[in-house]
Parts: C-alpha cells; sequence; structure tokens
C-alpha cells in the first residue's frame, strides 16, 4: 500500500509539472517579445540562430502604448493560424492573421483580422483595454507595416459583438462597417477614412460573443520617410 500510495503521489505530481510546462510553453508563444526582434527595422538578433517568418507574412501591427506588437500572417484559409505560429510552428496560441478573403496587401476598403483572447493581454487579450473608456480616448494610434509602406491608424471604435454579425465577419466593403459603428459602438470616434482595419477577438472560448475595435487607416509613406 505505501508503495501504491507513492506511486499515485509521484503520478500527481508529474501531472503537475506537466501542466505547469504546457501553461508556461502557450503564455511563451503569446509573448509579443517572443517575435518582436522580427519587427522591420529591428536588429536585436541576427544570424544562423534567428528563425524566420514563413512566407504567409503580410504585415507588421504595431499600436502605440498597448501590447500588440506583432507579425499578421494570411493563411489560404482562416484555420491554419489558429494554431500555428509566425514561424510556422504549432502553437495553441496561434497566430494575429488576415481573413484569407482579403488581398494580401491591404488594399480592400475593409480588411479584417483575427487573434486569439488570452489572459494577461497577450495577443487580441490587449483589446480589453479598449471597453475602458478613458483608454479608448487616451490611445488612438498606431501603424501597420505593408511591405515599404507604413499606414497610421487611427482606432475610432469599440464595439462588443457576436461572431454572426455578418457586415463585420463577411469582408465586402467598408460602407457598411463604418455605418454599423457609428450606430452600435461603444465608444467612437470620426474616422479620418473610409479604408478600415478591424481587429477582432473571442471574448470568451464558451460562447459566440466577439470584441471588434475597428482602425481607419491614413494615407501611407514609405518606411524612413516622416509622413507627409
Amino acid at each position: 500500500m505505501d508503495r501504491l500510495l507513492v506511486l499515485v503521489l509521484l503520478l500527481v505530481l508529474l501531472i503537475g509539472v506537466y501542466f505547469i510546462y504546457d501553461t508556461a510553453y502557450v503564455y511563451y508563444h503569446a509573448a509579443a517579445a517572443r517575435v518582436t526582434y522580427q519587427r522591420p527595422g529591428t536588429a536585436e538578433e541576427t544570424g544562423p540562430s534567428a528563425k524566420s517568418l514563413t512566407e504567409d507574412y503580410v504585415a507588421w501591427l504595431t499600436l502605440d502604448d498597448n501590447e500588440i506588437d506583432t507579425p499578421v500572417m494570411q493563411g489560404e484559409d482562416n484555420s491554419k493560424y489558429l494554431n500555428t505560429d509566425p514561424y510556422g510552428d504549432y502553437s495553441l496560441a496561434g497566430s494575429i492573421f488576415l481573413d484569407s478573403r482579403n488581398t494580401s496587401d491591404f488594399s480592400d476598403s475593409y480588411n479584417l483580422t483575427y487573434g486569439h483572447h488570452m489572459s494577461n493581454h497577450l495577443m487580441f487579450g490587449a483589446l480589453d483595454r479598449f471597453y475602458d473608456e478613458r483608454y479608448f480616448e487616451q490611445h488612438s494610434s498606431g501603424i501597420l507595416r505593408v511591405g515599404e509602406l507604413v499606414y497610421p491608424l487611427q482606432i475610432f471604435a469599440v464595439l462588443a459583438t457576436d461572431a454572426g454579425e455578418s457586415v463585420l465577419f463577411q469582408p465586402q466593403g467598408s460602407e457598411p462597417v463604418l455605418k454599423l459603428a457609428e450606430e452600435a459602438s461603444l465608444y467612437y470616434r470620426i474616422p479620418i477614412s473610409d479604408h478600415i482595419l478591424a481587429l477582432t477577438t473571442c471574448v470568451d472560448a464558451a460562447n459566440t460573443s466577439r470584441t471588434a475595435v475597428l482602425c481607419a487607416m491614413g494615407e501611407p509613406y514609405k518606411e524612413g520617410e516622416l509622413e507627409s
């Protein structure tokens, strides 16, 4: 009986250690710092040990004074990057990715991106910050790097919505999205353009509630040049 009890306790200990490791592994893959050195214009890590983003990399998204500072991927469908990191490795945290129906250069009038909602404001869990009205009022800027072009972003709307909202989750143009934003947003400011980038995430894995933060894309300029 003593040996059996020891074996049971040892098994429980090993299971506990595994879950701690698994949790740490997921959060490591979700942390922006893991890929930040890949941001265009950054050369903190180079050489043969530096992994390369996959060929599905289409842009780099940065929101000012926010944890979101990440590559944007685009797969042949909207399933690939749910559980694949920007290096092409399996990861429960997945990647931030552009809807497969959008053009990869973000030239569509409405561009839809997705990301997992992770705790501690990781991945698109950082969108939760915009539910605070004061935070929304004080944080309205960011950039999207697409190749050599840099698009200034103006965060203009926050919506608490549902996965079945066809206006948001069927990228068919910005006009209906702008109308919905004006009518149904929790917080809203007049957008600087009708060229829209949507950042969306789930609220809870147990339901279909979604968070959508809408950004207006300003006139692009080339990397290294001052915005005109």
